[in-house]
Formats: C-alpha cells, structure tokens, sequence
C-alpha cells in the first residue's frame, strides 16, 4: 500500500510544523489594456484594487507587470490604508494590522515600483514563507506617467495573485 506523505515545514510564527498548502482565501487580479490618452509627466492611472479586510493580511505570491511599449512603463503597488472608518464600501480595511501610515496626499505609501526598461515583462513569484509583498488595508496598482505622446496603442499589463489570511 502507498503511503502518503504530505509536505511539511516548521512555521517560525506559530512555532509548530504545519502542512505545506494554502489554507487561506486565493484572491488575485488581472488588467490588460492600452491609452488611448497619453499620461502626463505626475499623472497615473489606477487599474486595479483589493481591500483586505480589517484583520487580514495579503500575501502578494505571483506579480508579473508587463507591456508592448518599446520605451517601457512605470507602475506602483500603493497602499491607500483610509485615515477613518466607513470609506471602503462594505469590505472594511480599517484599522490595519501592521503600523503602516495611512495614505494622504504627499505621504509615501508606495510599497514597490516595478519598472520595464523596455517591452517585456517582469515576473516576480514567492511562496508562503517568501511571499513577493505582505500588504494590509486597501492596496492599487497603478500604471505612472508619463506615456508617450500621442498614444501608441501599446498593450499594458498586470497579473497577481495571493492569499488572504490572519497576521502569523
């Protein structure tokens, strides 16, 4: 008879050794799209959101950032954690777990600028020891400026995937 065995790791939060899986929510996204007005030099554009609710954690496990355009693009992980309550909708992100600043025009809550030198793709993955980003409360991801002028038609895009658990 064939045994079984799972995979197991000693988890350093909780000090025991748990199976290796994914026991929490699987959330992701994915945006593909083009300008068909060009972003100024300060101008972005926010393609993608995901509220963690109040509590949560969300482990960032698979990015990839890609687009068609031969001089590159500029995007922005940016934690938008609101300063109050009820500004959310009906999945609440308030307070956050951690001790990340809540954002406010001129406050820096970037948490990653991927960059393209030029057309391609960036793939950035990790796992549920190594996770590519740990982020709490309401997160964007944003396409930066400036694109070219006029607008070339050119493919942007942006995938992620992750889980969703209580802080470890």
């Amino acid at each position: 008879m064939v045994a079984l065995r799972p995979r197991v790791f000693k988890d350093l939060g909780r000090k025991k050794y748990v199976e290796e899986s994914l026991p929490y929510a699987v959330v992701g996204g994915a945006w593909e799209g083009s300008f068909e007005k060009p972003l100024g030099p300060d101008e972005y554009k926010t393609v993608l959101s995901h509220i963690v609710q109040a509590g949560r954690q969300l482990k960032i496990l698979f990015l990839r950032v890609y687009t068609q355009e031969s001089g590159g693009a500029r995007f922005a992980i940016v934690q938008t954690n609101p300063s109050g309550t009820g500004q959310t909708g009906e999945v609440e992100a308030y307070p956050v777990v951690g001790a990340v600043p809540p954002y406010e025009a001129g406050a820096s809550a970037v948490r990653d600028y991927p960059f393209l030198e030029a057309a391609g793709s960036e793939v950035l993955r990790g796992d549920l020891k190594n996770p590519v980003h740990v982020l709490e409360g309401s997160i964007d991801f944003r396409i930066l400026g400036p694109t070219p002028s006029p607008a070339t038609g050119a493919k942007y895009g942006i995938v992620w995937w992750g889980v969703e658990a209580g802080p470890e």
